[in-house]
This record gives C-alpha cells, sequence and structure tokens, in this order.
C-alpha cells in the first residue's frame, strides 16, 4: 500500500521498533552506516542513531504493519507527525549485528549454564559475603591503617563464578539489594559490573577476578575522607571537591602499603577518574597512557555516580543514564566501551520496571543476550495498570504478535515504584 505522504520526520528519541529510517539529518556518508536505511528493531539502534542525529525520516511504506495502522495519514486515531518529506527511491535495509566485536573483546565465549531462578539464591549468599567483606575492611582499616585482602580474593572469585553462570542474577541484586551503607553498595556493585563487563566483552576468566578486585577496591581511598563528603547528594564547595578528589591518592598509598595487589588493580584505583581527553585526575593522562580496565571502570564509577545524584528525580531512568554517558563520552569516557557497557547492562536492566506496548507493566527477568531490547518480562500490571493476580512470565523475544499484528515489544522504562509496584518484593 502505498501513501503520498509516506515519509515523515521525527526526533530519534521519539523513535518506535518497526519503524523504518529511510534519511537523516546529515548525509549518510558522514556516519559509519555502510548502506542507507536502517529498520529499527532494538533499544540499540536507537542509541547508535542517536550519537549522529537528532532527526530522521522515517518511510511507512517499508515499515512494520502495526506502524503502518498508528501513522499512516487518516488512519483512525493517528499519530500526529511533524513534517513530510519527498519520498527517495532505492533505500533498503542495512543489515547489522547487534553487537560487533571491538579490538576490547577477549577471545572467551560464555554462556549461560544457569536460569536467574536457579543462580539467584547462591548469587544472594555470594553478595552477602562480598557486603561483610567490604564491612570488615572497612573495620580493620580504622583499626591498623592496613588492608588485608586475602578475603576479598575469595569473595571476587565467587562472585565471578556467579556471573559466568549467568549474570543477570547478581546484576538483579546489584539493582535491588542495598545494605543502607553507600560505600559497601557502591564498592560491591562497583565489583559486580566489571564482572559482568568483562564476561561480555569475552575477557579471560583471570582477567575478571582482576576486574572484580579492582571494583572492590575502587574507592577504598574514600575511607580517608569524611563520610558526609562521601556520601551527600549536594553540591560540593570547592574545597570539598577537592578533599574528595584526593581519594585516588589515598587509594594509591593504602594498596602499596598492602604489597600484595596486582599492578591491574593499582591502575584501577590510580586511574579510574583519568579522562581520555587528558581532563581527569589526578595526573591529567592521556588514552593512550591509561589501563583498558581503568577505563571501564571510569564508566561503571560513572554510571554509579550518574543514578546516586538524582535520587529526588524519580522520572530519571536508564535510558536518560545512558544518554549522559554519551555525553560524557564526547568528552573523556571511551566512546566503544560507553556502547559495549550499554550492551552489558541493557538500556532495561534486569530489575527494572517497563512499560509494554500493550500498556502492561512488566519487570525485566533476564536478558536475551543477543537481543536485550526483548528480554524476559514478569507482567505485574494489566493495561488499566491493575495487578494480575498472579504474574505471568513472557520471553518477549519468543511471543508471536498481538491481536493487532504488533509484536511485543517495551515502550519505556519506568522509573522505580511508578504506579505502586515494589520490584523488591517479587525477588528479595
Amino acid at each position: 500500500m502505498q501513501y503520498s505522504n509516506s515519509i515523515f520526520k521525527i526526533r530519534v528519541r521519539d523513535l518506535r521498533f518497526g519503524m523504518y529510517v529511510s534519511q537523516l539529518d546529515r548525509p549518510w556518508l558522514e556516519t559509519p552506516y555502510a548502506i542507507q536505511g536502517i529498520s529499527i528493531k532494538t533499544m540499540e539502534d536507537i542509541l547508535a542513531l542517536e550519537r549522529y542525529c537528532v532527526f530522521v525520516y522515517v518511510d511507512l511504506n517499508k515499515s512494520d504493519p502495526h506502524i503502518v495502522k498508528k501513522y499512516s495519514p487518516g488512519a483512525s486515531g493517528a499519530v500526529k507527525i511533524q513534517e513530510t518529506a519527498k519520498v527517495a527511491k532505492g533505500i533498503y535495509q542495512t543489515p547489522r549485528a547487534v553487537t560487533e566485536k571491538t579490538p576490547f573483546h577477549g577471545g572467551q565465549v560464555y554462556a549461560d549454564t544457569r536460569t536467574v531462578e536457579e543462580e539467584l539464591p547462591v548469587a544472594n549468599q555470594v553478595h552477602h559475603i562480598a557486603l561483610d567483606v567490604i564491612k570488615e575492611i572497612k573495620t580493620n582499616f580504622e583499626r591498623s591503617d592496613t588492608l588485608e585482602v586475602r578475603d576479598a580474593r575469595n569473595a571476587v572469585y565467587a562472585m565471578s563464578d556467579s556471573i559466568v553462570r549467568n549474570p543477570d542474577a547478581m546484576l538483579l541484586l546489584a539493582q535491588l539489594k542495598s545494605s543502607g551503607e553507600l560505600l559497601y553498595d557502591s564498592a560491591v556493585n562497583n565489583s559486580i559490573l566489571l564482572l559482568a563487563f568483562g564476561r561480555h566483552l569475552g575477557l579471560p576468566r583471570a582477567e575478571l577476578s582482576l576486574l572484580g578486585l579492582g571494583g572492590l577496591l575502587m574507592d577504598v581511598g574514600k575511607l580517608r575522607i569524611p563520610l558526609e563528603i562521601v556520601t551527600t547528594t549536594d553540591f560540593l564547595g570547592l574545597e570539598e571537591l577537592n578533599l574528595l578528589k584526593k581519594h585516588v591518592r589515598y587509594g594509591e598509598e593504602i594498596i602499596k602499603q598492602s604489597g600484595d595487589i596486582p599492578a591491574t588493580v593499582f591502575d584501577i584505583v590510580s586511574q579510574h577518574h583519568e579522562r581520555e581527553d587528558g581532563s581527569g585526575y589526578p595526573r591529567g593522562l592521556n588514552a593512550n597512557q591509561l589501563n583498558t580496565y581503568a577505563r571501564m571502570a571510569a564508566i561503571v564509577d560513572s554510571y554509579q555516580e550518574l543514578a546516586r545524584l538524582q535520587p529526588h528525580s524519580p522520572a530519571t531512568r536508564t535510558f536518560q543514564i545512558f544518554n549522559q554517558l554519551k555525553e560524557l563520552s564526547r568528552c573523556g569516557l571511551n566512546a566503544t566501551l560507553v556502547e559495549q557497557f550499554a550492551h552489558c547492562v541493557g538500556v532495561f536492566p534486569v530489575g527494572s520496571l517497563v512499560e509494554l506496548n500493550t500498556g502492561e507493566v512488566a519487570i525485566v527477568l533476564t536478558h536475551s543476550r543477543s537481543k536485550r531490547a526483548l528480554p524476559s518480562v514478569m507482567v505485574v500490571l494489566d493495561a488499566n495498570k491493575q495487578p494480575h493476580e498472579t504474574p505471568e512470565t513472557r520471553d518477549l523475544k519468543l511471543l508471536l504478535p498481538g491481536p493487532d499484528g504488533a509484536p511485543y515489544t517495551i515502550t519505556q522504562d519506568l522509573p522505580c515504584g511508578a504506579y505502586g509496584v515494589d520490584v523488591k518484593k517479587y525477588y528479595l
């Protein structure tokens, strides 16, 4: 079916799955796309486009039927479009892999050997052990100003084993579980996120352990900083900010005094606030001077900090945080690693609350490693936002289209507590 006004202009952030992008707001040659034309199938497609464009043009003639039904001129309840354009000819879909291998990838291939449900009890125990280890490190440090890491190594090995079996269980706990102590939670979550990041990149098991230990000890220097400065979400004055920045130097001193910490872990502690463009601290190092794992740690640290500093903004969602990370990649974070971290964690992380195109509300259970925008979810509210008597589990990538012909998709992530849903009660 043809439409005289079949192409319309739309902001990239307003794209929907099933839309076919036929034109950009800039020449195709200024982008990395080898062939003109993109079919929007995953959130990663939208994120990739946002790196280069603000607006794009959607061709209804090449979009999925449910998009045609919703956006075509004269359709009942049709969505108002911003602008029409002349139809471009000779455009066809660009075949692209969901995740392309980068120079940062290793040669290890990991496969899930347990489901989230099977792994979660073990992951819960390991998470508890890791928190206890961090508490013990703090207690020992306050007594003797020294660092004992034997138990920390053992905790990291256990976390690494769990994440290798299925990373979503530990990632779920990082999302939902809290001890109430920022330093403890941050250290354990740094370790979990770096381990999952390393697994995603296919790094060897031994390297995963270094990443995990680096994450656990990354901010150990904050033990010498007043707690009220470390934990505040308010803007710090210049004097307080300079004091907080000293945690890197303090961390270096503490690690050196320990004597049995691998060099890679020291680099993570030393460089996780350095930036590719030399704008970081404490030494203003440039990209070619940075340890790759420290670059990964910088992304994890920024991700956690962006979430922590916006607790009073319930509308802040993971998608927005990743947009902020992308902005930071233009002035310091490694852009390739930021994109890979988005693939790793997922724009809809496990444990997050989402709305489906049916209007139903669901909790993300586990990711498909190949189609992260189509995870398994637990549907907890119906289209009228009323609780289901028995929550229903659905694997979005395996479901047939709904009654209106539209495939089941996630339309948006929701802030914590939306519609009164307490995600923790389903898991913890």
